[in-house]
C-alpha cells in the first residue's frame, strides 16, 4: 500500500518530464521556422519605427483671464474659434485652413486657476511660437469685442523650441519580436499537432498504445562473390632472360 501512494507521488513528476521533454524536442525541430519568423517580424518592425517622419515641435504661452465661473468656459473656447484663428492666419500669411490651425492648436487650464495655457503644435519651432503669440494677440481683442473681457493678462509669452516632441522609440520593436517569437512557436506546436507521419520509436507507442520490444536495423547487402573476386587485383609475373 505504502508502495502504490510512494508510485502515485513519482507518476506527475515522471509525466511532467516527458512532457517538458517532447516540448523540447518540438521547439528544436522547429527551430528553424521560429528563428525565420521572429527575425522577419523584427526586421519589418525596425523598417517601420525607421521610416522617415516630419518633426512636431510645440510652443506655448500663458495667460490669466479673470472672468466669473460661468463665462470662463466661453472665454477659453473663444480661443479656438474661427474669429481669432481668421486674423492670425491673415497676419502671418499661413498656408492653412482655419481646421488645421484650429487642430494644431490646444487650450489647458492649470489646476482649475485663472491661468490658461494656449500652446501651438507645428512642424517649426519658429512659426509655431509665432503662432502662439499670435494668438494670444487677437484673442484678447475679440473677447474685448465681443464678451467686454478686458482682463486677460499675458503671464508668459511663446519661445521657440528647438526639441521636438516625437522622439523616435524602440517600442515597436520589442513589441514585433514578441509577437514574432509567441506567433512562432505557436505556428511550430500547430503544425506538429497537424502532422500525423510516423518517424521514430515514440510516434509508434503513441499511436498503438504498446511498448517497443525492438527494432530491426538496416542491413545492408554484402557483395557477391563475382564482384569479390572482380575487385581483387591480378598480380602480372614477369621475368627477365638474359643473353
Amino acid at each position: 500500500m505504502e508502495t502504490s501512494r510512494l508510485n502515485r507521488g513519482f507518476s506527475p513528476l515522471k509525466e511532467k518530464e516527458i512532457n517538458l521533454k517532447s516540448v523540447f524536442i518540438i521547439i528544436k525541430k522547429r527551430l528553424w521556422l521560429i528563428v525565420l519568423l521572429t527575425v522577419l517580424l523584427t526586421v519589418l518592425g525596425s523598417l517601420y519605427n525607421s521610416r522617415p517622419e516630419p518633426q512636431v515641435y510645440v510652443s506655448s504661452t500663458r495667460v490669466i483671464i479673470a472672468a466669473s465661473n460661468d463665462m470662463m468656459a466661453t472665454v477659453r473656447a473663444l480661443v479656438r474659434e474661427p474669429i481669432v484663428l481668421n486674423q492670425v492666419i491673415e497676419e502671418l500669411q499661413l498656408n492653412a485652413s482655419v481646421g488645421q490651425l484650429r487642430g494644431q492648436v490646444r487650450v489647458d487650464s492649470v489646476d482649475s486657476s485663472l491661468i490658461t495655457v494656449i500652446s501651438v503644435l507645428d512642424s517649426h519651432p519658429e512659426r509655431a511660437a509665432d503662432i502662439a503669440n499670435a494668438i494670444v494677440e487677437k484673442y484678447r481683442e475679440v473677447a474685448m469685442d465681443t464678451l467686454g473681457v478686458q482682463s486677460i493678462r499675458l503671464l508668459t509669452a511663446a519661445e521657440a523650441d528647438p526639441n521636438p516632441i516625437n522622439t523616435t522609440s524602440n517600442t515597436i520593436v520589442y513589441i514585433a519580436f514578441m509577437v514574432g517569437l509567441i506567433l512562432s512557436v505557436t505556428l511550430a506546436f500547430l503544425m506538429e499537432s497537424l502532422d500525423d507521419s510516423v518517424r521514430s520509436e515514440q510516434d509508434v507507442e503513441s499511436l498503438l498504445g504498446l511498448n517497443m520490444l525492438g527494432h530491426v536495423s538496416r542491413i545492408k547487402p554484402r557483395p557477391s562473390a563475382q564482384a569479390v573476386k572482380k575487385a581483387k587485383p591480378t598480380m602480372v609475373r614477369s621475368e627477365s632472360v638474359g643473353s
